[in-house]
């Protein structure tokens, strides 16, 4: 078990970066959906006040309108407030840009070598405190 959580770990703390898009995402990707301030004006109503950009799964796009499964927002202030899926349609003239997110290999692989790290110093820290390797006592019985 010892030898299998790190690994979980490492697969845990995978690190995402938004990337253009080349070609239209197919439903169900995962969208950042940058808002231009008059789309945001627009959609207050639906996303609440000072939206920057919203987050989640693509559900359908066409000429007109893009459809999020929201899963999160972010507001021009900087701060993140989770959806919890619920649907929201935008439309094309409130969109800055639509990008896709991708597993950056890089920011992951430093991730996971800290985390890697940190199990491994913690565990050899517990295994030379825990007494184990005193020299001493009674002999092996048959001796």
């Amino acid at each position: 078990m010892m030898r299998v959580s790190p690994l979980v770990l490492l697969l845990l703390c995978g690190c995402y970066v938004n990337v253009p898009l080349s070609t239209t995402p197919e439903p169900g990707a995962r969208v950042h959906v940058a808002l231009t301030d008059r789309g945001s004006v627009e959609l207050a109503q639906y996303l609440g006040p000072r939206v920057a950009s919203v987050d989640g799964r693509l559900l359908t796009s066409d000429d007109s309108v893009v459809s999020v499964s929201v899963s999160q927002v972010v507001m021009q202030d900087g701060v993140d407030q989770l959806w919890k899926g619920e649907s929201v349609a935008i439309p094309r003239e409130a969109i800055a840009s639509v990008q896709g997110r991708k597993l950056s290999f890089w920011r992951s692989g430093i991730i996971g070598g800290a985390v890697a790290a940190a199990a491994f110093l913690i565990g050899s820290q517990a295994g030379g405190s825990s007494g184990g390797g005193k020299k001493g006592g009674p002999p092996p019985v048959g001796q």
